[in-house]
């Protein structure tokens, strides 16, 4: 083949690939490639010479969606709670060479996890800067998703891969709390057993638990119960204060809002009447636990004297079971009014079923 014959073959292969690949951005990225072949020249046929030709290669153009956020909130899955939003989707289309997204993209397709229904079909919203958004007000439950984008500068749509988000509910509210230490309800010995029921966000979620439960209220303990709704404490210290709550979340990680810390304080053996914390100051909300023995089932009043004598407050417990009970004082009169910083006397007056009586006094300290 001559040098002519050869040079026009060159020309024909790169005016091909040229040919092949028409539809790429010319801009974007340019490889060189060299090409060698036979040159003859006169008086040396066999000198060889390099000749080269540069033309454009193929390069790794992919359109992109990143940053994908349902309610710029991902847990395990990423979740909407219904009652609080919509599903909001953002999507920001990235494109390293500055090409435009066709008109109609990005779009969302999504159905129900595990569902033979077909796919849905949305749109996004531009929000400027390349951003997109989405609002979409669904039903309960676990959907899959993937996000299409594409521009006229690349052949093919590109697809995200399928992820999955989860429409759920809080679980609303506790219906029982056992024990229930508010307002002096509640007997708590050294053994304490804990239970617990809860209104569901979602009839068909499964509900966990975590139990805390210390003598501080910033350093209680945990207790991982999964879905256990009760916990028996065993071999608490006599005559201490103790701090619980109880944490409760669905399968997909949504926790109910603002676990009350209940306190209370165990007895154990009650020789005479006695009242804790003590001292305390009612000013700043505090109360104090007055804990007494019933023999027997009955009824107890309990007075509260200032230093001169004078009854500023009186009031009656009744159908007390036999053993340890608790009153909660607030440190006020019979009017409402805060008392003074002093000393106070109270007077627990016990009157059992069976006709019996039994008188026991002890001293409130009061510190503002």
């Amino acid at each position: 083949m001559s040098v002519d014959e050869k040079e026009v073959e060159i020309e024909q292969k790169v005016a091909e690939f040229a040919q092949q690949n028409a539809w790429l951005n010319v801009d974007s990225y340019i490889d060189y490639v060299g090409l060698s072949e036979l040159k003859y020249e006169e008086g040396n046929p066999q000198e060889e010479k390099q000749v080269e030709q540069s033309y454009f290669t193929l390069f790794d153009y992919i359109p992109t969606t990143y940053n994908i956020l349902i309610a710029s909130n991902e847990i395990k899955d990423i979740i909407s709670i219904k009652s609080e939003s919509d599903v909001d989707l953002q999507v920001k289309y990235d494109d390293k060479y500055g090409n435009e997204i066709s008109e109609g993209y990005p779009k969302l397709y999504y159905r129900k996890q595990s569902s033979s229904d077909p796919w849905i079909e949305k749109s996004f919203s531009s929000a400027g800067n390349n951003l997109f958004g989405l609002e979409l007000p669904l039903d309960y439950g676990t959907y899959e998703y993937y996000v299409v984008a594409d521009n006229e500068n690349y052949p093919n749509e590109y697809i995200s891969p399928a992820k999955l988000f989860v429409v759920s509910e809080r679980p609303h509210s506790f219906i029982n709390l056992n024990p229930n230490l508010e307002d002096g309800k509640g007997n708590p010995n050294t053994t304490l057993n804990f239970s617990w029921s809860v209104s569901k966000g979602v009839e068909s979620d499964i509900l966990k638990y975590t139990l805390f439960l210390g003598t501080g209220e910033n350093s209680m303990q945990q207790y991982d119960l999964a879905t256990d709704n009760f916990y028996v404490a065993e071999n608490l210290s006599p005559r201490t204060r103790y701090y619980w709550k109880v944490e409760v979340e669905n399968q997909y990680g949504v926790k109910m809002l603002n676990p009350i810390t209940f306190d209370f304080v165990t007895l154990g053996e009650i020789k005479k009447v006695y009242n804790a914390p003590n001292p305390f100051n009612p000013q700043k909300g505090q109360t104090t636990r007055i804990f007494f023995e019933m023999q027997q089932d009955g009824t107890a009043e309990i007075d509260i004297y200032s230093e001169y004598g004078d009854k500023i407050y009186h009031a009656v417990k009744e159908n007390l079971s036999q053993g340890n009970n608790e009153f909660v004082y607030n440190g006020k009169d019979d009017n409402g009014n805060v008392l003074y910083n002093g000393t106070y006397l109270c007077v627990v007056k016990k009157k059992y079923s069976n006709g019996g009586s039994k008188t026991e006094r002890c001293r409130l300290l009061i510190i503002k």
